[in-house]
This record gives C-alpha cells, structure tokens and sequence, in this order.
C-alpha cells in the first residue's frame, strides 16, 4: 500500500508541474537556468526512477550512455524533467513484459538521447501532433491513465529552449515508438575545439 500511496503521489505531483509548465508554454516564459554539468549527474535520477518502474511492472530497461564524463551546458533540472517524461510514457505505454532502451551519444554538434520501447506505438494520423498540447493519443484509456497530453508538449518546449529538438517515430499501433531528444553542444567538446 505504500508503493501505491508514492505511486499516487509521484503521479500528482508530476501533474502539478506539468499542468503549470502549460501555463509557462502558453505564455511563453518557461524558466530556464543553465549551466554546465555532468551528464551522468542529469540523467541519474531519472534512470534511476525508470528502472524501479520497470521493474514494478516486469519490463526490461536497458541503458547505453558513454563511459567518459561528458559535460554539456543546458538546465539540468529542465532536461532531467524531459527525459522523466519520455520515459515515463515509455513505461506507461509499455506492457508487462515488454523492452525500453535509453542510449545517449554525441553526433557532431549534439548530444543525442534516444528512448525506445516495443509497446502501443503510434498512429500515423497523431504521429505529426505528439508534441502539441494536449494532444491525446487514444491509445485506450487504460493504458494512457487518463493522461492530458501535456508531458510531451513540455518536453517540446525544454528542448527548443536549449536550442535543441526532439522527434518522435512509430511504426504504427502496436510496432513501439522512438523518441530523440537532441540539446546541442557539448561543452566538453567546445573546449576541446578550440585548442
């Protein structure tokens, strides 16, 4: 009952900040506060939040990150909360038994954090709105616990406030989805750059 209880209240509590963070989108002034950090220090709470999750619902979770340190200059909070979102659907959308992978790496100029999962996918009619608020999937109710489609519309707003992007791709219902987040520049490879 108590893993229930912190369930629950993980849940409202994500609401809660997603709901203002509409409100932030909505009038353009979604707070931003960057500096440089370790990748590894971002991501490990979410990695970290997706893993007991997947392992409460019987899901094999895999990660792929670089064995050096990789500094990159961004709002480590606000991409920690991009990347707990995309994995959090992942979960959401995942069934029982099913696979989500998390990799990062760098492709020239941006790093690259690419989520995938073999569960409900999406249909090319939403495939183009994912990242619209309030956008519903329609999934089935069940699988989306009621969710007000506004998760994937923050992640949206976090990534072009880093000056970055993020992309989502489905084969189809059923096929598993494919999310890239993609923040630019990492600082580590600035430096070295211009020696």
């Amino acid at each position: 009952m108590v893993d229930t209880i912190e369930r629950q209240i993980d849940g409202i509590a994500r609401l809660a900040e997603n709901l203002m963070d509409a409100t932030r989108i909505g009038r353009g002034s979604l707070r931003m506060c960057k500096g440089e950090v370790d990748l590894i220090d971002c991501l490990s709470d979410p990695l970290d939040a997706t893993a007991a999750a997947t392992a409460a619902r019987r899901q094999t979770f895999t990660v792929q990150i670089p064995d050096q340190p990789l500094r990159i200059e961004c709002d480590s909070v606000r991409l920690a909360q991009a990347v707990n979102n995309l994995l959090h659907n992942a979960v959401k959308y995942t069934p029982p038994g099913g696979h989500i992978h998390f990799s990062a790496y760098v492709d020239r100029t941006h790093l690259v954090l690419r989520m995938s999962d073999d569960g409900l996918g999406i249909s090319a009619a939403l495939l183009p709105h994912v990242f619209d608020l309030f956008a519903q999937s329609g999934r089935t109710m069940a699988a989306s616990s009621g969710g007000l489609g506004i998760g994937l519309a923050v992640v949206s707003a976090i990534a072009h406030a880093h000056g970055g992007t993020v992309s989502a791709s489905s084969a189809g219902p059923g096929s598993g989805s494919e999310f890239r987040l993609r923040p630019p520049v990492i600082a580590a490879q600035r430096a070295s750059d211009r020696t």
